[in-house]
C-alpha cells in the first residue's frame, strides 16, 4: 500500500491535469484515495469500483497512468496487472 506521500505526490501532480478537478474522487480527503491501491492479488471495493464505473474523465485518468507508467494503483478502474498485460499486447501488435 502507498504511503501518504506518496498519494500526496499523485494528487499535486495532478493538479497540472484539467479532468482531476471533474473525477469522482476528487473531492475524497487523502485518507480515503488510498482505496485505490490494495495489495496485490486483492480487488477493488465495491465502493471505489463504483466510483470509478461513474466517473467522467476514467478515460483521462487511465492515460495518465499510462503515460506515467504508474506501476500501483487502480486508475480508471484498471488495475496495474491488467494495465500491464495491456501495454504487452499492445507492444506485441505493433513487433
Amino acid at each position: 500500500m502507498p504511503r501518504p506521500s506518496d498519494l500526496a505526490a499523485i494528487i499535486e501532480q495532478g493538479d497540472t491535469e484539467h479532468w482531476v478537478s471533474r473525477a469522482a474522487c476528487g473531492d475524497l480527503p487523502l485518507d480515503r484515495l488510498d482505496m485505490f491501491f490494495v495489495d496485490a492479488g486483492r480487488s477493488l471495493s465495491k465502493e471505489a469500483a463504483a466510483l470509478c464505473r461513474t466517473c467522467p474523465v476514467r478515460t483521462e485518468c487511465l492515460d495518465h497512468a499510462e503515460t506515467r507508467d504508474i506501476a500501483g494503483g487502480y486508475f480508471g478502474g484498471v488495475s496495474p496487472s491488467k494495465r500491464r498485460a495491456d501495454r504487452r499486447h499492445d507492444q506485441a501488435a505493433t513487433d
